[in-house]
């Protein structure tokens, strides 16, 4: 007779070692999350969406200014108020395969999403001479909406193998004949009380290793998954800017950075020939279950930021026809509170099933933590050039990743700082073009290219070596519906690679060679449609 006990609560708050899309149990404190939170969109607002917001850092009178150079907004001639709404259609297609050249399995995941895209308002002092104007501004500059599913046959690995506790994370103890096993760490505790690992008290008294997996080595099982990422970051900005001389603009904003990341991971392992692990049961009480049949596993966390940060920038006419901008922007300092569960898991047997987490009082991996992360210093310089009917931009972005900083007041951040400094600068650019009709149509195009962090970063299934480098390709269009009111849509899609590893490839105990894992690649399309409004008084 044994009985199940849980003698340490140890929250794994801190899963370093899960950096970019590594194994399921993922933590937010980690470089793949602290990269996430800090990436964001090339383009706010409408007119800025068509052209993959190439212009705004040379300097222009358009709503996006406060976004990439507040010294732009010197350049109104007059009072605005504009506003959009933005879609954003997301397509992951992905591969499953587990070695090179071996079988392989498609899945398509599609996620659609409507937000407020912007809404500004800006005011134009009327001075005797000079510029002075004053703007106010919501805009959505980043979203996380993406799901992922995959699906294939595996006889080579099992996530609950993953679960097994090894020699310092369990200990077993006998009182009046009933052997009580403690299980130290979260996720292996939750999978021994759901019946996804169990202890063998014959193998523990002939000296073996005690714990089996429900998925015995070998098995052939059916692997179903789903990976959904949502939320979004917002920026609230007030901003002014100053004709300092003549078409020499200086501007600043403040911004208020507030968004929601929401993470949830969840596989299925189902026994493709239903009770073949004969050698697996699990005692409960006066129960046995047995006749394995599949097991259900989800983690989950969502985190709350909000940041301050500052934008700064420098716009003047060069020359005839071409003007020039420069942008500097403080680290965002972000506060972010996140609340999570490292692992539900759900058991079937043939005769029944068993389950934890799923009572308020089983609350052993759920928790609360609070952290703050400090992005990196951004640097931008642009480059407009304008002849009627075109107007030409383009722009670059000088951000140095290895600056980036996570902290908290009860946990050290060391391992995860060392990784981020291990990510390189990178150089993001802009480019754009916009033709203006007399008779009031403007047609706009744009290219963006936001490159990885670390270079070459991983290996897919078939051995290519690949970054997460992101493509930007825009279009877009306009018409003045009167001399104060005007409407505009753009359409902006983003190309990127993308891989997913369901579980970590560990060495079960009384192994010697780590388990092979599924490897799920993906390629991600995510088009965002936005339609606004502009009216100037």
């Amino acid at each position: 007779m044994s009985t199940r006990s849980f003698r340490s609560r140890l929250l794994l708050l801190f899963l370093v070692g899960l950096v970019w899309g590594g194994p399921a149990i993922a933590a937010a404190q980690t470089a793949d999350d602290a990269y996430r939170f800090s990436n964001r969109f090339p383009a706010v607002g409408t007119r800025a969406t068509g052209m993959s917001g190439a212009g705004g850092v040379g300097g222009w009178a358009d709503p996006s200014a406060l976004y990439t150079n507040p010294a732009g907004l010197g350049y109104y001639q007059a009072s605005e108020i504009s506003g959009s709404l933005s879609g954003l259609l997301s397509r992951d297609e992905s591969t499953y395969q587990i070695f090179v050249d071996g079988p392989a399995s498609q899945n398509t995941g599609d996620n659609a999403t409507a937000r407020l895209g912007h809404l500004t308002g800006i005011y134009n002092v009327d001075t005797e001479r000079g510029s002075l104007v004053f703007a106010l501004d919501f805009n959505g500059k980043s979203a996380f909406d993406r799901e992922l599913t995959y699906s294939g046959k595996n006889s080579s690995s099992s996530i609950t193998d993953t679960f097994l506790p090894f020699g310092e994370e369990f200990d077993v103890s006998e009182d009046n004949g009933t052997v009580n096993i403690d299980v130290f760490p979260v996720v292996p505790f939750v999978a021994f009380q759901a019946g996804a690992v169990e202890f063998f008290n014959s193998r523990f008294q002939n000296d073996q290793y005690p714990f089996l997996q429900a998925v015995a080595p070998g098995q052939s099982i059916q692997q179903d998954g789903t990976v959904t990422r949502g939320g979004s970051m917002n920026e609230f900005s007030f901003a002014g800017a100053v004709e300092v001389a003549p078409d020499i603009m200086i501007g600043g904003a403040a911004n208020i950075s507030y968004g929601t990341y929401v993470f949830e991971n969840e596989l299925t392992e189902t026994a493709t020939r239903p009770g073949s692990n004969d050698g697996y049961s699990v005692v409960v009480g006066d129960r046995l279950l047995e006749g394995f049949r599949s097991m259900f596993f989800r983690e989950r966390f969502t985190s709350d930021l909000t940041g301050f940060n500052l934008r700064l920038g420098l716009s003047a006419n060069a020359a005839e026809d071409v003007r020039l901008g420069f942008t500097v922007e403080t680290p965002t300092w972000y506060s972010i509170d996140e609340t999570f569960t490292d692992a539900f898991i759900r058991t079937e047997f043939g005769n029944g099933s068993l389950a934890y987490g799923d009572d308020p009082d089983e609350d052993a991996a759920r928790g609360e933590f609070q952290y703050q992360l400090q992005t990196p210093w951004r640097l931008s310089t642009g480059v407009s050039y304008t002849r009627d009917p075109f107007l030409i931009s383009a722009d670059v972005e000088f951000v140095d990743w290895s600056q980036t900083r996570l902290d908290a007041d009860e946990t050290e951040f060391d391992v995860t700082n060392e990784t981020l400094e291990e990510y390189d600068y990178v150089v993001n650019w802009r480019g754009g073009i916009e033709y203006r009709s007399e008779n009031g149509l403007s047609l706009r195009t744009g290219i963006a290219y936001r490159p990885g962090a670390r270079g070459f970063d991983f290996t897919l299934a078939d051995g290519e070596e690949t970054d997460r480098s992101r493509l930007f390709l825009s279009a877009g269009a306009g018409v003045q519906l009167s001399e104060r009111l005007s409407l505009n849509a753009a359409w902006m899609q983003e190309r990127s690679t993308d891989q997913f590893l369901p579980y970590a490839s560990v060495t079960p105990p009384g192994e010697s060679e780590p388990i092979d894992v599924p490897v799920i690649d993906e390629d991600v399309v995510r088009n965002q449609i936005r339609v606004g409004f502009r009216y100037s008084f």
